[in-house]
């Protein structure tokens, strides 16, 4: 896992770039600021067809592969990718638990935090995705993600690395982030859950310009994940400026 004295962000591209155009983007976008993205330790989470060729174009960069899901269990089903061939590929974390799988997929909790375990297990590091899906007050937020990480925290050794993502479903391809202290107040209430444990915190969600500054005025966050400013070069200069600036 990254070290702790330094902030940490990654994106995911979801299936929104295939083969040419995520070729397209490491290149051309990624690449030109490797040494910049290297310093928060960024990795990108793609689909699994894609992890193979973004590692080789992005060799010797400092910037990591990461997976989008992996299966929680070790068994030879098909159609599944378990944790010990994406670590076997080269991926250092992977994504588990997000909002998206949770609602079209019926995710519970334990299923999570069986997938954590694998990746765990596996040598990964489970980015475990947590928070509310519809407009909450903060106490009802804190609640949710609270139940969501204690789930996962029970099921991986103290010892283990987690990396966990606070995304309100309702901010996901949004234009408004979440106030910065309501999601203080979240992210307090994680760090309760997670005593003990290696876990570091980054915010999701309508991440621009400007965001991390205001979440950093309401809480210690290690970092921010970043959806459309990772595929913006201006604004994704913007948010490193952010991450690399002292408080």
């Amino acid at each position: 896992m990254s070290n702790p004295s330094v902030p940490i962000s990654f994106t995911s591209t979801k299936t929104q770039l295939g083969l040419t155009r995520s070729r397209d983007w490491i290149e051309s976008l990624l690449l030109p600021n490797a040494e910049r993205l290297a310093a928060v330790s960024f990795f990108a989470c793609l689909p699994h067809p894609l992890l193979l060729p973004a590692r080789q174009w992005l060799q010797g960069s400092g910037i990591k592969v990461a997976a989008q899901d992996v299966a929680a269990a070790t068994d030879e089903v098909t159609g599944a990718v378990t944790a010990s061939l994406l670590a076997e590929v080269g991926c250092s974390h992977v994504m588990v638990g997000h909002a998206e799988r949770r609602g079209a997929f019926g995710e519970t909790d334990q299923l999570v935090a069986r997938k954590a375990a694998a990746a765990s297990r596996a040598g990964l590091t489970a980015v475990v995705c947590v928070g509310e899906t519809d407009t909450l007050p903060a106490s009802d937020a804190a609640a949710v993600a609270s139940v969501q990480a204690r789930a996962v925290v029970a099921a991986v050794p103290p010892e283990r690395p987690l990396l966990f993502l606070y995304e309100p479903g309702w901010a996901i391809g949004g234009t408004e982030a979440a106030d910065p202290v309501h999601a203080g107040h979240v992210l307090r209430a994680l760090r309760d859950v997670t005593a003990g444990h290696h876990a570091r915190f980054v915010y999701g969600g309508a991440v621009a310009p400007g965001v991390y500054t205001r979440l950093r005025g309401e809480g210690d966050w290690d970092g921010v994940a970043l959806g459309r400013a990772a595929q913006d070069p201006l604004l994704l200069a913007e948010v490193l400026d952010e991450l690399t600036t002292p408080a």
